[in-house]
């Protein structure tokens, strides 16, 4: 190897150690509050923008109820919960994909659509997951209770 390729390599990996030196340092409490800023802005965007996430935030309050009370085990009850949030997590991420589909151009155009449909499908998979885990943590305290 030339000397000028071992200083070349040298340099890159010199960048890269202070890249990754740079992203494992901590946050300053100034980045930390502007960020939490950036997430709450996000929050009201979506809560008072997106009727489809609040009537979905609807579904994952009463189901959080509903799993609070139901006399299944605690991590039985931590699936049920996360399930549904993960779907609302999938609204969330569903809504910021139409966002930045609509901000390119509010045309028509098939590319635009697939990448919508896609993100919809998303939320349909999270929704479907949850609605699988429910179904089987159900029956299994149905058949428990009254089958057994």
């Amino acid at each position: 190897m030339k000397t000028e390729d071992i200083r070349t390599k040298a340099e890159e990996l010199k960048n890269k150690a202070a890249e990754f030196k740079a992203a494992m340092e901590l946050k300053s409490p100034e980045e930390i509050k502007a960020a939490t800023e950036h997430s709450v802005r996000g929050f009201r965007a979506v809560l008072f923008g997106e009727k489809a996430f609040r009537t979905d935030l609807v579904v994952f309050l009463a189901s959080t109820a509903v799993a609070i009370v139901l006399p299944v085990t605690w991590c039985e009850r931590a699936v049920l919960v996360y399930t549904v949030f993960m779907a609302l997590m999938a609204e969330i991420i569903n809504t910021a994909i139409e966002t930045v589909v609509d901000r390119i151009s509010t045309e028509y155009n098939e590319l635009s659509g697939r990448a919508k449909d896609i993100a919809s499908c998303l939320v349909f998979a999270a929704f479907f997951g949850a609605g699988i885990c429910w179904a089987v943590i159900l029956f299994g305290l149905v058949y428990e209770r009254f089958i057994k």
